[in-house]
């Protein structure tokens, strides 16, 4: 399931400092996975992981599944580049991740739609977001029936500044009105690694933001 160049989410377990990073696989032997230095979603800066520190790691393969295991920093080596090493548990304590057990934030990001059954094409917002789906203000005119699918592009503003630009088709969940507006649930379908970890990043960075404004706890 684990392929050299894949790219990987890590979340630490120490409660005084619940980071997380991205890295890539630069090598795996035996029961060791080999990762380049990973990068803060915090600080968008090298991290430097001390030996023995537990974490979460989350990957997604050709198929779109999302897998979760625990792992440990057993070491340092340089190779070509300064790498580290992690520790591979069996396969049979990796767990599938559900989309219901995507991380979900309010917050409001630019998204245009485009409708099969209807043609109908909009731009409106978000209420929320995560990694497998978003709910969306639906304009008056705008009508969406059970499993409809469509399309739609979504723009993420990173905290670094930088813009991700994410294109998936989706599949509407339900809808509902809630204080006079129309509301659409959406589930993300089909997609690729590289736009996972950027939605699971972009909600990482938007959690930690809400927690210093003190909107989240």
């Amino acid at each position: 399931m684990l392929n050299i160049g894949m790219n990987l989410t890590l979340e630490s377990l120490e409660s005084n400092n619940p980071d997380k990073y991205k890295c890539k696989i630069a090598d795996i032997e035996n029961n060791n996975l080999y990762i380049d230095y990973p990068i803060s979603l915090t600080t968008n800066r090298t991290a430097f992981l001390v030996n023995d520190l537990h974490l979460n790691c989350i990957f997604s393969t050709e198929d779109n599944g999302t897998y979760l295991f625990r792992t440990k920093v057993i070491g340092k080596v340089k190779k070509n580049i300064p790498l580290i090493i992690l520790h591979i548990p069996p396969v049979e304590e990796f767990k599938k991740v559900q989309r219901r057990q995507y991380v979900r934030v309010e917050t409001a990001v630019d998204i245009s739609l485009y409708l099969q059954n209807s043609k109908e094409r909009f731009t409106t917002i978000t209420e929320d977001i995560s990694a497998g789906g978003c709910a969306v203000l639906l304009p008056k005119n705008i009508q969406m029936h059970p499993l409809e699918t469509g399309d739609a592009t979504i723009v993420l503003p990173m905290q670094n500044g930088d813009y991700q630009y994410i294109n998936t088709p989706i599949k509407l969940i339900r809808n509902w009105e809630d204080a006079g507006k129309n509301i659409a649930s959406i589930e993300f379908i089909d997609l690729d690694e590289k736009d996972t970890q950027s939605l699971f990043r972009f909600c990482f960075e938007r959690q930690l933001e809400l927690r210093k404004k003190g909107l989240l706890t």
